[in-house]
């Protein structure tokens, strides 16, 4: 009888001592299984203790059970009064409908094409709280500044469309269309229809990188073609359509007899149609215009015969590459250090094929 009751106290005793083992906090998900903390004096082997996790991945990682996490994304083009960036938002949320395990809260900087503006609002967000920031700098030296402030407070950057310095690792990724191919491809085909000693308008945007690119570029290919030309004129037209009807209206008041102008995005371009088809003064010649991105109404112009051609890219693309990267970087993983969206030409040939209705 005595032992009967010995083994009944040592069976309760071995019940309670279990219980104990997993009480206490709730387990976090990143912990080993309880089945090996039996023992909490004996060390797991090395080789068998799960990977140690960066407290930014353990802070954003989807949990294991399907709840979602809550994260807050800065999206910060150079401006948003321009169809390009807009759609490159598009992008971005067909990313975030895409991701599962998150809610996402998308928050908009819009500079207006004002550096200052956006280091302005970059760092507010920083302040109210931010997991991570999608950034198009308007002008890439100045924006320096704001990136080192998320790089000490921790907040991981995705540079898309306009490259800026990355040699000391300033940014998690740089996501950007093949800028230079565009201008490139654009110079190829005009070099191709232009005669010799061809007059020149280009409307530049230099504080970007991407634009500097595409300028580049363009006068290679043209270099390459062998044929000579004139560059009368290289303006700021700030990738903006109204500026550049200004500007273009002026210069073909002093210089009437253009053959070529390149803007280095299709804002500048569609404002430099509008300035020729609204000229004070009789032109010589059909002026061939250009421009880069492959916006729709620049498209439409193209099927109407109104503007040449144009360099273009898929803003959709480096939005959704730029959300998903963020993702990526926010969960640990590692990511490609550049990657390059494709650019190619679009003209009165090949327009049926990507259609006016939308970006290609």
């Amino acid at each position: 009888m005595k032992r009967k009751v010995l083994s009944l106290l040592l069976a309760a005793t071995m019940v309670l001592s279990l219980a104990a083992c997993g009480g206490g906090d709730e387990k976090k998900e990143t912990e080993a299984p309880k089945a090996t903390e039996a023992k909490k004096d004996t060390e797991a082997p090395k080789e068998t203790e799960a990977p140690k996790e960066t407290d930014a991945a353990k802070e954003t990682q989807p949990a294991a059970s399907g709840e979602t996490k809550k994260i807050t994304i800065g999206y910060a083009p150079a401006t948003l009064n321009n169809a390009f960036w807009l759609a490159v938002k598009d992008g971005v949320q067909k990313a975030i409908e895409e991701r599962t395990g998150y809610e996402v809260t998308l928050v908009d900087i819009d500079a207006g094409g004002d550096q200052a503006k956006m280091n302005d609002g970059i760092s507010n967000l920083l302040g109210a709280g931010c997991d991570a920031m999608l950034v198009a700098p308007a002008d890439s030296t100045a924006a320096m500044s704001a990136l080192e402030e998320c790089k000490n407070a921790g907040v991981p950057v995705i540079n898309f469309d306009t490259p800026v310095d990355n040699s000391t690792g300033i940014v998690e990724t740089i996501i950007a269309s093949d800028n230079y191919n565009a201008g490139y491809v654009v110079g190829k085909d005009a070099a191709s229809k232009m005669p010799e000693d061809a007059k020149i308008l280009i409307l530049n945007s230099d504080r970007a990188s991407a634009c500097v690119q595409r300028k580049q570029g363009f006068k290679d290919a043209l270099d390459e073609s062998g044929k000579k030309y004139t560059i009368i004129n290289d303006l700021d037209g700030q990738g903006d359509m109204e500026v550049s009807l200004g500007v273009v209206s002026n210069a073909i008041v002093a210089d009437p007899d253009l053959d070529v102008i390149f803007a280095v995005n299709d804002p500048s371009a569609m404002g430099s149609v509008n300035a020729i088809q609204q000229a004070t003064v009789e032109l010589e010649k059909d002026i061939m215009v250009y421009g880069v991105d492959g916006n729709p109404d620049a498209k439409l112009m193209i099927k109407n015969g109104d503007m040449e051609g144009t360099g273009s890219q898929s803003p959709e693309t480096l939005g959704y590459d730029s959300m998903m990267a963020a993702f990526d970087v926010l969960e640990g993983k590692s990511i490609e250090p550049e990657i390059v969206v494709d650019t190619f030409l679009i003209t009165a040939e090949n327009v049926d094929e990507f259609g006016t209705d939308g970006w290609q």
